[in-house]
């Protein structure tokens, strides 16, 4: 007779305890700050902003755990979603190129569009996602070719950051590919 593990309910995964408690945590702190000092000034269209974010970040993780099978694939994922977020958002805050109006910024949309377009042409599958990623990684350092050429500012350091993020989370992915495919060539 054979006795069939329960599944855990949704909030019995410790993981998904502490990330959900990360993005309530944090869209508290600023209006924690807001009670103690005049520096952080949110409006209600701030706070709704980082919700959708910080919302859409953990519902994008939470997706890509769903489908992958393997650790590897799930931190893929969690890093390729997470690098997304942090280059939006530096962008919103404060801009990576001069401030945030500047509208040389808007280069970076061309680095987060090639992660979902390139995610629909390949399924989402990981290892051919991660060559996806790569070819985000070479977007993101032709950006910083670009604005150095153009003589629109520099930010070698942060766009080098960046790409190793993606090549992180390509790395990642491109493993998690392998280990899925030996798994399938032991099973045949």
């Amino acid at each position: 007779m054979q006795t069939s593990v329960p599944k855990k309910t949704f909030w019995q995964n410790p993981w998904r305890k502490a990330g959900w408690g990360l993005i309530v945590s944090l869209l508290l702190l600023p209006l924690i700050a807001m009670q103690f000092t005049a520096e952080v000034n949110w409006t209600a269209f701030d706070f709704v902003a980082a919700g959708i974010l910080l919302g859409g970040t953990g519902l994008l993780i939470e997706l890509g755990c769903r489908f992958s099978r393997s650790g590897a694939g799930r931190a893929g994922w969690a890093v390729a979603v997470l690098t997304s977020l942090l280059l939006i958002w530096i962008n919103l805050a404060v801009g990576i190129i001069g401030s945030e109006d500047n509208p040389a910024n808007l280069l970076y949309l061309a680095v987060l569009a090639s992660v979902p377009l390139g995610g629909l042409l390949v399924r989402f599958k990981a290892k051919a996602m991660s060559y996806v990623l790569l070819f985000t990684a070479g977007l993101q350092i032709a950006v910083e070719l670009v604005i150095q050429v153009a003589g629109l500012g520099a930010a070698p350091v942060i766009n080098a950051a960046f790409a190793l993020l993606w090549l992180l989370a390509a790395g990642l992915l491109r493993n998690a590919g392998t280990i899925l495919a030996a798994n399938a060539a032991s099973d045949a």
